[in-house]
């Protein structure tokens, strides 16, 4: 049955101007790479709090240059920056929660010796439906190939034999790092084909693609 509700597509077209110049994957990538390190020096963790408030205003100001200047205002009904980056947090600090419960019964949390190989899962999982919600929501197929990336990376690190190669927690951090680096390359080339999509038009008739 069809929504009723007649401000449906008015915030889907919403949602997609915010979101459809690649600042948001950019700064999601910046994020996901500051929570990567922040599940082998927890310290990270902690700043990356702080920073999510940061970086959910830095995007503001980035999109406007981006949007704005091209194709006017839209006002939004809620921040959708500050929920995809609180998605990036919310994947770290779960995790790091769910390994500290399975290894405290060891007498130390976080113990390497009894890290499980699984933890990866709880990351992928909620990045994979946090992206999945935006893919939802905008339309972008970016976001689904983002949830894919989130789900795929994460089965890979927990079945892969690395054997000694790398330490039980290598196995979490490693796939948010190839996340942060899918997010980073696909916020550029949206970035780039949006700019030449929509270049500025001067009032005298001239575009500027900068």
């Amino acid at each position: 049955m069809a929504n009723s509700d007649p401000l449906v597509p008015l915030r889907r077209r919403a949602l997609r101007h915010a979101l459809g110049d690649g600042a948001i994957d950019v700064l999601l990538g910046l994020f996901t790479l500051m929570v990567a390190v922040g599940t082998q020096r927890r310290v990270f963790i902690a700043l990356a709090a702080v920073y999510l408030g940061a970086l959910a205003v830095a995007w503001r100001p980035l999109h406007d240059r981006l949007t704005s200047r091209r194709l006017g205002y839209a006002e939004l009904p809620h921040d959708p920056a500050g929920w995809l980056l609180g998605v990036v947090l919310i994947a770290g600090c779960l995790t790091m929660t769910v390994v500290a419960a399975a290894t405290l019964p060891f007498g130390r949390m976080w113990a390497l010796e009894h890290w499980p190989a699984w933890s990866p899962l709880v990351a992928g999982a909620v990045l994979a439906a946090g992206f999945a919600h935006a893919a939802w929501q905008t339309g972008f197929p970016r976001f689904a190939a983002y949830a894919a990336t989130s789900l795929l990376a994460a089965v890979f690190f927990w079945l892969f034999p690395f054997g000694p190669a790398i330490n039980p927690s290598d196995r979490l951090t490693l796939p948010l790092f190839v996340v942060a680096a899918v997010l980073l390359a696909g916020g550029a080339a949206t970035m780039a084909r949006f700019v030449r999509q929509h270049p500025i038009v001067h009032p005298q008739g001239g575009a500027d693609v900068r």
